[in-house]
């Protein structure tokens, strides 16, 4: 549960993303005033902003730090690591940390040695050893099924007894060549003392956990009345944070501040099968498969064409002490932002910054990113075949802030998408019918580097990925020669206007906003000029942004095609399921940052997944009722 839910509430900040570079005049003027700012010796920035509405703090931390600076065989690191902060310190989330220690150094050298024999083997050899182990284990008898039981120490012990005591191995291993053994070297034997290795892994984490305090970290938050806990993982950086009574504040320096200094990667070798699961479930979801495929074809240098998650080969190879070492060099203060907003004293935040933050050491700056996507010369294409509904993605290159092109973007966006009176939504949605939702267009996947306007959809039938292409292309083409009307554009500025005055209305909007504008502007005080640029766009800058970048060298093209399988039905309700999550993550993102707040602080109290599905088709019926699904759509569900 705690896992769903972070990453659930994570999109509320991309909620706040979507427009956070632009503020209304008055309003931008006032928060500027407000915002103090002060860095500690060790270059940790603070961005505090006094608001006594209410007596309740919003504080977060954003580190500098996502999965566009990794590097191959570390991919999918920063999310591992934002999974194992959670896990406590020296001082949280254990009885006696000395009597972990051994515990730790024995699993770290047992993990080493897994990797190492895995390495050895190649993967075609585990997967076959894999799947016989498997069947050996189905083999055992009822007795030895009930000695056994769940302790995976056991298992693989007897699994490893049984095999080494066979006199002759299966068809299915013997007549592959070279399996078993090449060269003098027993594969076989190499896979069983691996087996055994995991086993005793487990044996050892059983034992650990008599000093474990397990999620003693959220407890404590929670018996002090935080809401909205959370942290997350994007392309560009990683963030933690939370709401607390003001008068909390000191818990969160003193819990923060200790996570910062000496977090204990501790379970880690059992956290890291949570997050290759994770993995897992991703290459199983359509829409992930496709992205994944797309972002990988689009982009050939940048690191943006590796997902978040990681590769799973990369997760399979990773160590604590990789993590621990990019740990120190991307978690240090001077790596940090701190964001604190609400019924606050700048002077007393201060202090207490000092005071726990202060004596963190500084490192090295991280190396910078400084591969660059080079020119595309050609269109590109990639098809991904499988059994759910077809989707089509294309996408743009296109500079990212502070290129003056980026805030024509966020124009040429809403043109196209924000709202039934946009162009897609009337041509493709409406008229034609051509798609069975609304055309979304977004950037992407990260925003710190030079990146992607994407525009995807999914036909409804009876209609192709090839027709619904050929008519996003045409009304693109029209962005070109039909210049947008003074109406037109003056309506979607007043989009992006009235967006900002809502997500400046609360603590938690404020505190993204600064604190994004400090990450992808270098400074928070960016942000505050970029409203009038915004409101220089002209017609002729929307026609000319089309010319430049709408061009089919530029363009990258991704076909999800549908290919049948026996037992169609489940493939179909993976995309009405999809679907579904659209229309309700469209209609959380057009409520108050105080509703949806309380959406997810809700999301967060569930414990079950029935719990769970409940409260998402009510959310789906809200969004019913407030017009989010259109009429054919009910027909169809109806049919359906």
């Amino acid at each position: 549960m705690q896992r769903r839910s972070r990453f659930l509430a994570l999109s509320v900040v991309f909620v706040v993303l979507l427009g956070l570079l632009m503020g209304t005049p008055v309003y931008a003027e006032t928060l500027m005033e407000k915002v103090k700012e002060f860095d500690l010796k060790n270059g940790m920035k603070f961005l505090v902003v006094e608001r006594h509405e209410a007596p309740v703090v919003f504080c977060a931390i954003v580190f500098d730090v996502g999965s566009a600076n990794e590097r191959n065989n570390i991919t999918g690191i920063s999310h591992l690591l934002e999974h194992m902060m959670f896990k406590g310190t020296e001082m949280m989330g254990t009885k006696n940390y000395k009597k972990e220690i051994p515990y730790i150094e024995k699993t770290d050298e047992l993990g080493e040695r897994t990797i190492e024999l895995r390495k050895a083997m190649d993967e075609w050899r585990y997967e076959k050893f894999r799947a016989f182990a498997n069947q050996v284990i189905a083999g055992f008898s009822d007795e030895e099924k009930e000695a056994v039981g769940a302790n995976k120490y056991e298992q693989n012990r007897l699994m490893a007894e049984k095999i080494r005591a066979m006199s002759a191995l299966p068809d299915s291993l013997t007549s592959v060549e070279y399996l078993i053994e090449d060269r003098g070297v027993n594969y076989l034997e190499m896979f069983v003392e691996h087996e055994i290795a995991w086993g005793e892994i487990s044996k050892l984490l059983d034992e650990q956990r008599q000093y474990i305090i397990s999620e003693e970290l959220w407890e404590y938050y929670m018996n002090n009345g935080s809401r909205f806990l959370n942290a997350g993982t994007s392309n560009d950086f990683t963030v933690y944070f939370v709401y607390l009574p003001a008068n909390r504040l000191e818990l969160w320096m003193t819990m923060e501040s200790d996570r910062m200094d000496t977090p204990i990667f501790r379970e880690f070798w059992s956290e890291r099968d949570v997050v290759m699961e994770e993995r897992r479930l991703s290459e199983n979801d359509p829409d992930d498969v496709l992205r994944e495929s797309f972002y990988s074809v689009a982009f050939t240098a940048s690191p943006y064409k590796w997902p978040v998650l990681g590769w799973m080969s990369d997760l399979l190879t990773v160590d604590r002490e990789e993590l621990v070492d990019y740990h120190r060099i991307h978690y240090a203060p001077n790596n940090a932002v701190a964001v604190v907003v609400g019924d606050i004293d700048v002077g007393k935040v201060k202090k207490m910054a000092k005071k726990y933050f202060g004596p963190i050491p500084a490192q090295e700056p991280p190396p910078p990113v400084e591969t660059r996507e080079p020119e595309q010369q050609g269109e590109r294409r990639v098809v991904v075949e499988h059994t759910a509904n077809p989707r089509l993605m294309i996408g743009f290159h296109k500079p990212t802030f502070p290129h003056p092109d980026a805030v024509t973007t966020l124009l040429v966006n809403n043109i196209l998408s924000e709202g039934r009176t946009s162009r897609l939504y009337k041509s493709i949605y409406e008229e034609q019918e051509l798609t069975a939702r609304p055309v979304r267009v977004y950037t992407g996947p990260g925003d710190r580097y030079d990146n992607l306007l994407v525009i995807s959809a999914m036909p409804q039938q009876p209609h192709t990925l090839e027709e619904v292409e050929a008519a996003i292309l045409d009304e693109l083409e029209k962005l070109k020669t039909e210049p947008v009307t003074d109406r037109e554009l003056q309506r979607i500025k007043n989009q992006i206007d009235a967006m900002q005055i809502r997500q400046l209305g609360s603590n938690l909007g404020i505190a993204f906003t600064i604190a994004m504008g400090q990450l992808y502007l270098g400074d928070y005080k960016g942000l505050f000029e970029l409203y009038d640029r915004v409101k220089a766009v002209t017609k002729e800058d929307v026609m000319r942004y089309a010319e430049e970048y709408f061009m089919p060298k530029n363009r990258t093209v991704g076909y999800r095609v549908k290919v049948e399988e026996e037992e169609d039905e489940e493939g179909g309700g993976v995309d009405e399921e999809a679907a579904a999550r659209e229309v309700i993550m469209k209609y959380v993102q057009s409520l108050s940052q105080d509703e949806q707040m309380q959406i997810y602080q809700k999301f967060q109290q569930l414990r079950s997944p029935e719990e769970q599905k409940a409260f998402g088709m009510e959310l789906y019926e809200r969004a019913k009722a407030a017009g989010f699904v259109k009429e054919k759509d009910e027909k169809k569900e109806e049919k359906q």
